[in-house]
């Protein structure tokens, strides 16, 4: 009828992408699951390695922390011992308390306190003030071994640090505090050079997660409370795998070391440049098997044709026998495998059709 479109023949999954599509998935499944495998393990293994770097440097800047605070806390132990300090006479403990304070440069004050608070002895020869509402007296007087506080200084602005331990009577009683405050800009400057690659650096916290120094400058006029930063939340211990966060847009890899008196070292670095060389052997691992994908496409497409072109023709070899057309000619019999026996199979059926029928003719 005229107006009528012509059907459309249905599509059919011919042998041919039968074939193509068996060899392909039989082909490529063990080499992705292989891919995934050695990329998998790479990672874990630069991870690890990650973590090392991080973990070193945060040990290496912990034990510097540890041994200045070690030496100073015996420094204090010792004055605290001599018979000036512990007479708890202003008069004869300021020469001891001065030559504290001359002796090591980042001891800007070296004092002594009495327990009701009240200021005794001090290194820089000002006027006497009360100590008793300070952290570090309280710790002592409560019966800790040591007293510390991180102050900002009120000439500086800049973090200092206040050490103290208890002046002990001879009954064993104490009777006073001795203290010393210091300085934290070396401390600071140590931790402000300290890199890791190009990105990375570390940020040192008091016990209360406020900054104290930080690699990348940003100090600010008063102490910072770092309690939300994701990283000082962390307690990493040793083998532990790199803390990854998110921060200003970017992602961090970090490990975060806990101090003997409480600091935190944060050693952080860009996740992108801690997993660059990860990441290009992945990119590496992603065109090699691209590669061997196509390879074997193009394999599977060769042999599903080779395969199924014989098979093909002997279909139409089959079907015009099968309409009387005994000349026609049956190709690969040569051939020794399967589709060489079905085609002789086939030449022996055409051969057998022709006799027969001629015989039906003779008669």
């Amino acid at each position: 009828m005229e107006g009528r479109e012509p059907q459309r023949k249905p599509l059919r999954f011919t042998i041919f992408y039968q074939i193509l599509l068996a060899m392909v998935v039989v082909s490529t499944i063990p080499i992705t699951g292989l891919w995934y495998i050695s990329v998998h393990e790479s990672r874990l293994e630069w991870s690890a390695i990650v973590a090392q770097n991080l973990s070193q440097t945060a040990d290496a800047l912990g034990r510097s922390v540890e041994d200045w605070t070690a030496a100073n806390l015996r420094l204090l132990d010792q004055n605290a011992r001599t018979p000036a300090i512990r007479s708890m006479d202003a008069r004869l403990q300021d020469p001891v308390l001065a030559t504290v304070a001359e002796t090591y440069d980042w001891i800007y004050l070296a004092f002594t306190v009495s327990p009701d608070g009240k200021n005794l002895g001090r290194s820089d020869g000002k006027p006497q003030t009360f100590y008793g509402d300070r952290s570090y007296f309280k710790q002592v007087m409560e019966g800790a071994p040591i007293g510390q506080q991180v102050l900002l200084g009120k000439t500086s602005k800049k973090p200092a640090f206040i050490l103290a331990k208890p002046i002990l009577a001879d009954t064993g009683d104490t009777q006073g505090v001795i203290a010393i405050a210091m300085t934290l800009e070396d401390l600071s400057s140590t931790i402000t050079n300290t890199r890791i690659g190009k990105t990375g650096y570390a940020i040192l916290l008091d016990e209360n997660n406020r900054l104290i120094a930080h690699g990348a400058g940003e100090i600010s006029s008063e102490l910072q409370d770092f309690s939300d930063y994701p990283a000082a939340r962390l307690h990493s211990q040793p083998g532990d795998a790199p803390f990854v966060f998110e921060e200003g847009g970017k992602r961090f890899v970090a490990y975060t070391k806990v101090l003997k008196h409480g600091w935190k070292f944060i050693v952080q670095q860009d996740a992108s440049e801690a997993y660059a060389a990860a990441d290009q052997a992945q990119r590496h691992a992603l065109i090699l098997l691209s590669s061997t994908l196509i390879a074997v496409l193009l394999v599977a497409l060769l042999l599903a044709r080779r395969l199924s072109t014989p098979i093909r023709a002997l279909t139409a070899a089959a079907d015009e026998i099968s309409r009387g057309s005994f000349k026609t000619t049956v190709g690969e019999t040569e051939r020794s495998d399967e589709i060489g026996a079905l085609a002789r199979a086939i030449e022996r059926m055409r051969v057998s059709l022709e006799m027969a029928l001629d015989r039906l003719r003779k008669r």
